[in-house]
C-alpha cells in the first residue's frame, strides 16, 4: 500500500488541533508512512499434497491521497479530500506490526517447488497460477569462482521469470566440499552468482553426496558451518538442506539451531527429523503445470519473506503465531511412566504424586567433583518416594573436563548414594554446554571413566543426554557396554540412532504434588527386576 506524504500532514494537523500543541510542520512531516509495498494475495492449501491445478487470483491496489486547492477572485481556501482518521491510525498500527518482530508474523504456510537445470524450461506464469507461491532455485555448485561453468544454465532465466509473476524466491547451491575451507569457496561462488537479486527465502546449502555420510559428524558440521557463516557474513539468511537421516546424525545440534533448515523425506505422512524445521521436501515426483517433468515440492512453514524483509512484506492475513510442523505421530509409552527431579522442584508430596500414575523418580544426587555437591532434596526425595511405594533411581550432573575429573565426581557420587538401594540405573549426565569445548573423544573418555567406576561398584549404570549430543559426540562403542537415557522433547521418537531403554519426552509436565514444571520420562524395561535378580545397586 502507498500512502503519500500529505496523509501525514492531515494527520499532523489533526494531532495538532485534537491536543492544542504547537509544533512545525517540518517536523511532523517525517518519512514514518512514506514506504512503497507491493501488494499481493494469496490462498493456502490445507495440509496435505496440495492441489496445484488450481488457480491463486491476486489483488494489486494502491491507495494515494491527493489535497486539492480550488482559486478564485476571493483569497485561496485549501479544500482537502474527506479523510477517515480510523485509516490512519491502521496504516500506523500495521506498520508497527511490520517492524517489531510481531511474534503473530512468524509463521505461514505456503506451498512451493524446487527447481535446477532438470526442469529445463518453464513457463513461470503457469507455475504461479497452478499455486506455485515460492521456488528455491538452484543457482550452481562447487566452486564455480574457479569453475565457471557450473553455475546453473537456467539460473538466470528461472530467478528473473520467477520474480517477475510474482513467486518468493530462494536459493540452493549444491555442495562437493570436503572440508570447511571448500565450503567457504562454495558459498563466495554462489555470493557471486546471486548478489543482483532480491532474495527472500533462505540460501540453503545441499549437502546430500554420499561421500558426506561417510564424514564424521565435526566434519559434516564443520562444512555446514563454512558455507552457512560466510554466506551470512554476506548479509544473506542462511540455511541446510538435506535428507532426515544426515541431519539427525552428523550435523551437531548447535549447527541446526542457528540456520534455517530444509529436509527432505519423501512419500511418507511426516519427515523422520526430529528437531524444528522450516520446510520439508515431501514429494520428488511433482507434476506442476508450466513445467513438463517431474519436480520437487515442498511445504514451507516460516514467513521467511517477513524475517528477511520487513521492509517490503505485505500482510495478506494468512500470518500466525503458531507453526503447523508435523513430526511422526505413534508414541511407545514403555513399561512405566516417570519423572526426574532436583532442587529445582523444591518440596514435594510424594504421596500425591504417586496418586497421579507416577511409577518411578530419577532424583538428581550432585553434581560436580565433591561430595558437598550434594543436591539439597536429595535425602529428602529419595525417603519421600520410597515412603509413597514409588521405585527410584539417581543422576549425577558433570562438568568434568577429563578423564581425571570424572573419577573424581564418580567418587563423589559415590560417597552421597552408597547407603541407598535403586530399583534403577545410576546416570550420567552429560549435557551441560560446557562440553562443546571438549573433543569427542575427551568426552568419551571422561563418560568412559565415570561408569566404569560404578560398573566395579556393582551398579547398572547408564548414560543421559539429549538425542543430538549422543549422536555426534560420543563414540557409539560406548552404547554397547553401558545403557541410555536419551531428551528430546515434542516428538514422537527421540532421533538417537542406538538402542536406550528410557526416554525423557517432555519438560513441562504438570504433576499433582509438585509446584510448577516438572521433566517426565518412560521407561522401556523392568529395572526393578533386573537390579534385584542380579543383585545390583545395593540389592546385594
Amino acid at each position: 500500500m502507498k500512502i503519500c506524504k500529505a496523509l501525514v500532514s492531515l494527520l499532523t494537523a489533526c494531532c495538532i488541533i485534537s491536543s492544542g500543541v504547537v509544533m512545525s510542520v517540518s517536523a511532523a512531516d517525517s518519512d514514518l508512512y512514506d514506504n512503497t509495498y507491493s501488494s499481493e494475495c494469496k490462498e493456502q492449501d490445507e495440509i496435505g499434497v496440495p492441489d496445484l491445478s488450481r488457480k491463486v487470483g491476486s489483488v494489486a491496489s494502491d491507495v494515494e491521497l491527493t489535497t486539492q486547492t480550488e482559486v478564485g477572485d476571493a483569497p485561496s481556501v485549501t479544500t482537502e479530500i474527506p479523510y477517515n482518521v480510523f485509516n490512519i491510525y491502521n496504516a500506523h498500527q500495521t506498520y508497527l506490526k511490520l517492524h517489531s518482530g510481531d511474534k503473530s508474523m512468524i509463521y505461514r504456510k505456503t506451498e512451493g517447488i524446487d527447481v535446477s537445470y532438470a526442469q529445463g524450461k518453464i513457463d513461470w506464469k503457469a507455475v504461479k497460477d497452478s499455486g506455485v507461491e515460492f521456488a528455491i532455485i538452484r543457482a550452481g555448485f562447487g566452486n564455480a569462482n574457479k569453475y565457471p561453468n557450473q553455475v546453473d544454465t537456467w539460473f538466470k532465466y528461472n530467478i528473473e521469470e520467477a520474480q517477475k509473476v510474482g513467486i518468493d524466491v530462494g536459493i540452493y547451491w549444491y555442495s562437493y566440499a570436503d572440508n570447511a575451507e571448500g565450503a567457504r569457496n562454495e558459498a563466495e561462488s554462489c555470493y557471486q552468482v546471486i548478489k543482483d537479486y532480491n532474495i527472500t527465502y533462505p540460501v540453503y546449502f545441499d549437502i546430500e553426496e554420499p561421500k558426506h555420510k561417510l564424514l564424521s559428524a565435526a566434519e559434516v558440521s564443520a562444512i555446514i558451518e563454512g558455507f552457512c557463516s560466510t554466506i551470512e557474513s554476506r548479509g544473506y539468511h542462511a540455511g541446510v538442506y538435506s535428507f532426515a537421516s544426515l541431519l539427525n546424525s552428523k550435523v551437531y545440534q548447535q549447527v541446526l539451531d542457528k540456520y534455517a533448515i530444509w529436509v527432505a523425506h519423501w512419500d511418507v505422512p511426516a519427515p523422520g527429523f526430529y528437531n524444528d524445521y522450516g520446510m520439508w521436501q515431501y514429494n520428488a515426483k511433482g507434476r506442476v503445470n508450466g513445467i513438463t517433468t517431474e519436480v520437487d515440492i515442498d511445504h514451507c512453514y516460516i514467513n521467511y519473506p517477513y524475517i528477511i524483509s520487513p521492509d517490503t512484506y505485505v500482510l495478506d492475513g494468512s500470518e500466525t503465531d503458531s507453526s503447523e510442523q508435523i513430526f511422526p505421530i505413534s508414541v511407545n509409552k514403555g513399561v512405566a511412566s516417570g519423572i526426574d527431579v532436583s532442587v529445582w522442584q523444591g518440596k514435594i508430596d510424594w504421596d500425591k504424586v504417586k496418586s497421579s500414575g507416577v511409577n518411578y523418580a530419577i532424583i538428581r544426587a550432585g553434581y560436580g567433583n565433591l561430595a558437598s555437591q550434594t543436591d539439597k532434596y536429595f535425602e529428602a526425595n529419595v525417603e519421600g518416594a520410597e515412603k509413597a511405594g514409588i521405585d527410584c533411581g539417581v543422576y549425577w550432573y558433570s562438568y568434568a573436563e577429563d578423564a581425571e575429573d570424572a573419577l573424581r565426581e564418580a567418587e563423589a557420587c559415590y560417597e552421597v548414594i552408597k547407603d541407598y538401594k535403586f530399583s534403577y540405573p545410576v546416570y550420567y549426565a552429560i549435557e551441560d554446554t560446557m562440553f562443546s569445548s571438549l573433543s569427542n573423544q575427551e568426552i568419551t573418555d571422561i563418560v568412559k571413566a565415570f561408569c566404569s567406576y560404578f560398573e566395579k561398584k556393582g551398579y547398572y549404570v547408564g548414560i543421559k543426554s539429549y538425542a543430538n549430543f549422543l549422536n555426534t559426540r560420543i563414540d557409539s562403542s560406548v552404547y554397547s557396554k553401558y545403557d541410555v537415557w536419551v531428551s528430546h522433547y515434542g516428538v514422537s521418537r527421540p532421533a538417537f540412532k542406538n538402542g536406550f531403554n528410557m526416554w525423557q519426552f517432555g519438560n513441562d509436565g504438570k504433576i499433582n504434588g509438585i509446584n510448577g514444571y516438572v521433566n517426565l520420562d518412560y521407561a522401556y524395561i523392568n529395572f526393578p527386576e533386573v537390579m534385584k535378580k542380579n543383585k545390583l545397586n545395593g540389592f546385594n
